[in-house]
């Protein structure tokens, strides 16, 4: 017995094998996707240049690069090993902020000594700083202008220096000398303890709060 079909089923039939009347016609062409502007819908690295290197820095600290965690380490303490150590210890934003900002100024001041006293930048990003330049040339990592006398720099860049070795000095030795490697040279952390430490002194000079001791033994 031959089974029939509805004239329903079978145009449903036909229907899903591509046309109503049948025929094996080729699909339609992919469409571009655009965006309102008009122009070809970009990717999301397109769009936003700062994706790769936020994806590397999740791969340095440890987290999946979605987007949690490319607006975490949109954080600027994240971009040196001073910072990702403080933050990987650290979890309260405030006082994320506040250890960063010690991060800061003690590279602020060793930068001042360094100019004072004429020493070349400690990073090779800056080595072409020692290339002879035009008298009047100027770009944008030029510093500006600096009217005080070389006296009166030097004894400035010392009296921060100074101030600095004092707030350190509230921490044990071991703790003091991972701060200045780690934030000044940028070297491997070795001791978060101590540089945790060492940070949380300066940041008390900074805000003037009362020195208490916060070193090891």
């Amino acid at each position: 017995m031959v089974k029939t079909y509805s004239k329903g089923a079978r145009r449903r039939a036909k229907r899903a094998a591509g046309t109503e009347s049948g025929l094996d016609l080729p699909g339609l062409a992919a469409v571009t996707r655009r965006e309102p502007n008009g122009r070809t819908r970009r990717s999301m690295a397109d769009r936003d240049p700062s994706i790769d290197p936020l994806a590397v820095r999740c791969r340095h600290v440890g987290i999946q690069p979605d987007a949690a965690g490319l607006r975490e380490v949109r954080s600027p303490w994240f971009g040196c090993r001073a910072g990702r150590a403080m933050a990987a210890a650290v979890r309260d934003h405030d006082e994320r902020s506040r250890l960063w900002d010690a991060i800061q100024h003690m590279r602020r001041v060793q930068v001042a000594m360094d100019r004072a006293i004429g020493a070349p930048s400690r990073h090779a990003r800056c080595l072409r700083l020692l290339v002879p330049v035009e008298a009047m040339s100027a770009d944008a990592e030029t510093p500006p202008v600096d009217e005080r006398s070389d006296e009166e720099r030097l004894r400035d860049a010392t009296r921060a220096s100074m101030r600095v070795e004092g707030w350190l000095g509230y921490t044990d030795k071991p703790a003091r000398s991972e701060a200045l490697r780690v934030v000044v040279d940028d070297g491997e952390v070795r001791d978060v303890a101590g540089l945790l430490s060492a940070l949380r002194c300066v940041s008390d000079g900074l805000r003037a709060r009362e020195m208490v001791w916060r070193g090891r033994g």
